[in-house]
């Protein structure tokens, strides 16, 4: 538990803590990094979706210095999505790459397909670029039909955040990305954002939007954290621990 509340105290303390952990993040990497043997094939993706959740948190704290919140929530969705995502891949290991790579190449070939079906120009060339470099792929595995259903279940996952969610038992994150997810599409509450009603009946334009509070600040300092305590331990020497443990501590959460 945690005693965070959307205020500006709250805030603060994650807002420090963020720091912290984006100092240790950079740290941890700058002379490069050794990886278990059994771990090389996952941390590559790891290691990406990490380094998204840390640059684009800078972006959102940057952002929300200057009064962009509203703006930030695309931002602050993906963060969410993406710190989920990074423990669903390490739970699920090499089954999960594959099943990543297998959701990359089904959208490649509907972008391909779009390509074509409306005629640009490059569709053909795109074709030939994927027509090669699937001839040069190992051909894929024949699987039994316990793993093809597991592989099924993975891409399943990546695409539908919900069940990705309900696999760890935290269905209640959903209403937060739904939440979010409302604010980054063409959506009424983005069709009212920047307008308010009067008792009278009438719109009061707006220049910004009206303030949304800290959550968006609060969130992504913890799924930093949550970032963070996957990312560490794949890295020799566990580099992040003491950061970790102090944002546990700033932020009142209790150690599991």
């Amino acid at each position: 538990m945690t005693n965070l509340s959307n205020d500006r105290k709250s805030a603060d303390l994650a807002r420090s803590a963020a720091a912290d952990l984006l100092t240790a993040a950079d740290t941890a990497i700058a002379n490069g990094v050794r990886v278990p043997a059994d771990k090389v094939r996952v941390f590559g993706p790891v290691y990406s979706w990490w380094r998204l959740v840390c640059r684009t948190s800078e972006a959102v704290l940057l952002l929300t210095e200057r009064g962009f919140s509203l703006e930030a929530a695309p931002m602050v969705r993906n963060i969410l999505n993406h710190a989920y995502a990074i423990n669903w891949l390490i739970d699920n290991g090499d089954p999960a790459v594959d099943a990543l790579v297998a959701r990359g190449d089904d959208e490649r070939e509907k972008l391909c397909k779009k390509l074509e079906e409306t005629g640009w120009p490059n569709a053909a060339e795109f074709r030939a670029a994927m027509d090669q470099a699937t001839s040069q792929q190992p051909a894929p595995p024949v699987r039994t039909p316990t793993e093809q259903a597991l592989h099924s279940k993975l891409k399943h996952e990546l695409k539908n955040f919900y069940d990705m969610l309900d696999r760890y038992d935290v269905a209640d994150v959903y209403p937060v990305y739904s939440h979010l997810s409302s604010l980054s599409h063409t959506s009424i509450s983005t069709a009212s954002a920047y307008v308010e009603q009067m008792s009278d009946g009438s719109l009061q334009m707006r220049s910004e939007a009206a303030e949304l509070g800290h959550a968006d600040v609060i969130q992504l300092t913890l799924s930093l954290l949550q970032t963070a305590t996957v990312m560490s331990p794949l890295i020799e020497g566990d580099p992040m621990r003491a950061s970790i443990d102090q944002a546990i501590t700033t932020l009142g959460l209790e150690k599991v």
